[in-house]
């Protein structure tokens, strides 16, 4: 296995200009989002740096380092659904302006493809047939435009700063409160196409 720091290749987001700044919610926001988006990084490079130094000839654990990555994406696309699902449209509604977060979207769409090809070889891959440079070809194939959208969405929620600063910590509230509520039952649908598959 890898002694490396999972703080690279894909850059983490530094909170240090905007996190003690406590004279509007987006500031708080903007942090919090960033340290999510920091535990998706962090996911995602310690999947690229083991990937390699997985035992193929030790077929539970590469069963386990495929679960591990299948939780990883399981975990991403439920953090962005809900985004587009209900974060994104509360925040047109507190700034009035339709499609500010239409950006952000687009970038969502721009990995999608290269991203669901990784969920697919995780959760279909037959452990005996285990490749971690295919793993870490995959990652690369969607890694740099997740890694610039994960950045550039945290400095969108910082700009809010200009609209009303409870409704902006509101929308952000209710979109913690429905990962809450859905990641569960999220996550054992995902574990029980692992028992499926196993």
């Amino acid at each position: 296995m890898s002694s490396q720091w999972a703080d690279k290749p894909y850059p983490l987001i530094s909170t240090d200009p905007f996190s003690k700044d406590p004279s509007h919610a987006a500031y708080y926001v903007a942090t919090q989002m960033a340290l999510a988006h920091n535990g998706i990084l962090r996911g995602l490079n310690s999947i690229y740096l083991q990937a390699t130094h997985i035992p193929r000839k030790d077929l539970d654990t590469v069963r386990d380092f495929l679960t591990y990555c299948q939780c990883w994406s399981e975990s991403m696309h439920h953090h962005h659904d809900m985004e587009e699902e209900h974060f994104f449209p509360s925040i047109e509604q507190v700034t009035g302006v339709q499609g500010i977060m239409e950006r952000n979207i687009e970038q969502h769409r721009a990995f999608t493809p290269g991203f669901n090809s990784f969920h697919e070889y995780a959760q279909t891959c037959p452990p005996k047939d285990y490749d971690g440079q295919k793993i870490q070809s995959l990652i690369e194939s969607f890694a740099e435009p997740l890694s610039q959208h994960l950045h550039d969405e945290v400095d969108t929620l910082r700009a809010l700063d200009k609209y009303d600063s409870e409704r902006v910590r509101q929308a952000y509230k209710r979109l913690e409160k429905s990962l809450m509520d859905t990641d569960n039952v999220r996550h054992i649908l995902a574990h029980k196409r692992v028992h499926d598959r196993h």
